[in-house]
């Protein structure tokens, strides 16, 4: 009778602690105050939102491995919408030399077909570079908030004596 005892009180005491554990760690991932979220244009850390470049700045003062992969990205992603705006650029001043083209003219008209199809390139390479700065952008936040979350104080067991015995005792 007594085994079974003891059996039930050690299953409801590691039962309690690994509930503890997880209160815990779901309390550190869950605490949004210090970790940053990106949301559409604005990346929040708590209640303050930031555009790209304050979060760049932001993370230059905090974490620096963290600010050079979102500064990376933040490049690569302007370098993107540069491409695309080029490419629109190219494609508008090929259509306009295709439109005001004289039929005798032809050098025109193959000189407009160039500039569209060079406008259609630039805007076909623009849309892996401007996903490549997003996910690169995004993996420094990751990065930061990696930090952040081991940075944290954890939970964990020790074996200490008190007045009754000794056992183990969870540290948080």
């Amino acid at each position: 009778m007594k085994k079974v005892l003891f059996l039930i009180m050690m299953l409801v005491v590691t039962t309690a602690a690994t509930k503890a554990q997880e209160h815990l760690y779901t309390h550190v991932n869950s605490s949004n105050a210090a970790l940053l979220q990106p949301a559409g244009s604005y990346i929040y850390f708590g209640d303050q939102a930031m555009n790209k470049k304050q979060c760049a700045d932001f993370l230059k003062t905090n974490y620096q491995p963290a600010y050079e992969k979102f500064q990376n990205g933040l490049k690569c992603y302007q370098a993107g919408w540069g491409l695309v705006g080029a490419g629109l650029a190219c494609e508008l001043a090929g259509s306009l030399m295709i439109a005001f083209a004289e039929d005798a003219n032809n050098a025109m008209i193959y000189s407009g077909d160039a500039f569209v199809i060079a406008g259609s390139a630039a805007i076909l390479a623009s849309l892996p570079t401007i996903l490549v700065g997003y996910t690169r952008m995004n993996q420094g936040i990751d990065m930061f908030n990696m930090h952040q979350v081991q940075s944290a104080p954890r939970a964990y067991w020790t074996i200490q004596g008190s007045e009754n015995g000794i056992g183990l005792a969870l540290n948080f």
